[in-house]
């Protein structure tokens, strides 16, 4: 045990008289955050660099509700983020210390918690699902079910959420939980874990006025009772949730103006000829004189000039009086938890594919949408195509089917899977922040969870179309066209996979989507003679699962298939058998199962680059030093 000096903040509680709850005996130990000469700077260019925090110094403690305030780019949520170690590339120096000693990688994501400001949840769950699942997956596995149960309905009491406890989170189209409730949650998915250190981004932004009341009161109360240390960012407070706050941080273009109690921070500002005018919310006041003004050259000059001044001011303050009173606090050493995943890999796998089943399941739109689109296929198909005949209109609507089928079940299953993966990666990055679980546990169960789905519509597809087209009536044929199709919904499942790890949103995923689509399809089958394409181009061929789908469904048609003689002075072109018509469109290579086998390798290989990808683009930043 060491002796360290901690400040001890002034003003907490003093002006609204409230009754906080008293100390929970199941309180965690105390613990402080403290930074000393932090700066910040990222690269803009290969030759120019932009500071975003310039020096900045201060100490929290549990117990603590402290707002970082300051206007639009002042760098709140830059410091934010600096101090729970969420950044990305950057130069960052200074010291950041969790009592007294350096943040440990091994021990940082289990001591603390961030709550950001998109509440971002699965729609199709229920309040009580998420809270649920968030325990399943962070709490250990040796902790038993019943004290998980436990510790979920502790949350949804202490946060209020009664009232919708089992009503579906919801979206713009369908109508779940208010804001309130939905920041509630989202605040409640980290505290499963008790953390000693709460960060939240805006937690009070696009809320009314009474509902963000009551959000910063329950964080104020649960920092009291659990001695939790409670940070956040936020944006122009009314009166009564600024009087919650035991500490403020005044920030303006990456430089502290102000650390400390509003009251103080009225004195400090008066005493340097800004009083705060009649009827006026502080914080209101505090952004007005601090926010660097764009509007003008001449109001950019005036209002830096007067930042700096207030940057000095207080530089020479905190040199003199420090953020406080002091007195000596022995502290406990930082907690001993460990930084590994705190269930298997088998274990996160199964809960994170029954949580993708009950999401999807419970989407009727989606589920309606897809089946009825194979639906109206399968109807379109067979009877446009309805009972080919053995002529040569036959082969010509023959190959038209089959190439529709390859290019039906690319389209069908690539696009939908586009659409939904970016925006579920923004969850999985945000649970992969907090230490949830590992990236292939997550691929995996969301790789399983799209297979019913995509098997079921090739299916409806392709039962009853080879029969209504009019195929060769062979038991083995009809086998083999429904193993072909299945193994190119999976790669077609498997491509989307891919490019959804790799797009930045589904708006880029829904451009790039055609586009390697429409590619794969021009090499994949009789759009195009492959003879008259540039050499750099040919290549594509070999990696267009609809070629290798198109020729496997052929062969596996025109083999052994004999066609009516040609009628005599006949103008159209007549083939003998269906080995003719394969010679005559070079559909022959690869054999039938080589092409399924070549898929087969296709499917696998995107599953293995889109985890790769996905493991990099669904990355948590984490920098501690």
């Amino acid at each position: 045990m060491r002796e360290v000096v901690i400040d001890i903040p002034t003003g907490r509680n003093s002006k609204s008289g409230r009754v906080l709850p008293e100390k929970s005996l199941d309180a965690g130990a105390d613990i402080s955050l403290s930074w000393s000469d932090v700066s910040l700077s990222v690269n803009i260019s290969k030759t120019e660099s932009k500071t975003l925090l310039h020096n900045l110094s201060g100490e929290v403690h549990s117990g603590e509700v402290v707002a970082i305030m300051g206007g639009s780019g002042a760098g709140k949520t830059t410091l934010l983020n600096t101090l729970a170690g969420r950044i990305g590339p950057s130069d960052l120096t200074g010291q950041i210390l969790v009592n007294g000693a350096p943040r440990s990688k091994s021990t940082w994501r289990k001591l603390c918690a961030y709550v950001e400001q998109d509440d971002l949840m699965y729609t199709n769950l229920s309040v009580f699902d998420t809270l649920t699942y968030s325990a399943m997956l962070r709490l250990p596995a040796s902790l038993p079910p019943e004290a998980k149960a436990e510790r979920v309905e502790t949350i949804i009491m202490q946060l209020g959420l009664n009232g919708c406890r089992d009503t579906w989170i919801g979206n713009a189209e369908h109508k779940g939980i208010s804001g309130g409730e939905r920041k509630r949650v989202s605040i409640g998915i980290e505290l499963v874990t008790a953390p000693r250190i709460l960060f939240l981004d805006e937690p009070t932004s696009g809320l009314d006025a009474f509902t963000a009341f009551n959000i910063i009161d329950e964080l104020k109360k649960l920092a009291v009772k659990q001695n939790m240390l409670i940070i956040m960012t936020i944006h122009q407070p009314r009166t009564d949730i600024l009087e919650l706050f035991d500490r403020s941080i005044l920030l303006s273009t990456g430089k502290t103006m102000w650390f400390g109690s509003t009251a103080d921070a009225l004195d400090h500002f008066g005493s340097l000829g800004y009083p705060l005018p009649p009827k006026t919310n502080p914080s209101d006041y505090f952004l007005d004189i601090i926010t660097l003004d764009q509007r003008s050259e001449e109001l950019r000059t005036s209002s830096l000039k007067r930042i700096t001044w207030f940057a000095a001011a207080w530089n020479e303050r905190a040199a003199k009086f420090g953020h406080g009173s002091k007195r000596a606090l022995e502290l406990v050493s930082e907690p001993e938890v460990a930084d590994k995943f705190p269930r298997s890999i088998v274990a996160e796998f199964l809960i994170l594919l029954h949580r993708n089943m009950k999401n999807v399941a419970r989407d009727k739109a989606t589920l309606g949408a897809s089946i009825g689109q194979s639906i109206i296929i399968m109807l379109f198909m067979g009877f446009i195509f309805f009972k080919v005949g053995n002529n040569a209109v036959g082969v010509q609507n023959r190959l038209g089917a089959l190439f529709f089928v390859a290019v039906n079940q690319t389209f069908g299953i690539v696009m939908p899977t586009i659409g939904i993966f970016p925006m579920e990666r923004q969850i999985i990055k945000r649970e992969r922040s907090a230490g949830t679980y590992r990236s292939i546990s997550v691929y995996s169960a969301k790789v399983a969870s799209t297979l019913p789905l995509t098997i079921v519509g090739a299916l409806i597809v392709a039962i009853p179309v080879y029969w209504m087209i009019g195929l060769q009536a062979d038991a083995g044929k009809y086998g083999t066209f429904i193993v072909i199709v299945l193994v190119h919904s999976f790669v077609s499942n498997a491509m989307g996979l891919l490019i959804g790890s790799a797009v930045p949103n589904a708006t880029v995923g829904q451009i790039l989507g055609p586009l390697v689509t429409v590619i794969f399809l021009l090499f994949g089958g009789e759009l195009l003679n492959l003879e008259t394409v540039p050499q750099v181009f040919r290549w594509i061929q070999w990696i267009s699962i609809i070629s290798y789908t198109n020729k496997a469904l052929t062969q596996n048609e025109f083999t052994g298939l004999s066609f009516d003689p040609c009628p005599q002075n006949s103008t159209s072109v007549c083939y003998r058998n269906g080995q003719a018509v394969l010679d005559q469109y070079n559909l022959t290579n690869p054999s039938k199962w080589a092409a399924v086998g070549v898929n087969v390798g296709l499917g696998c290989a995107f599953l293995v680059i889109g985890f790769l990808v996905f493991r990099k683009t669904s990355r948590p930043f984490l920098k501690l030093k």
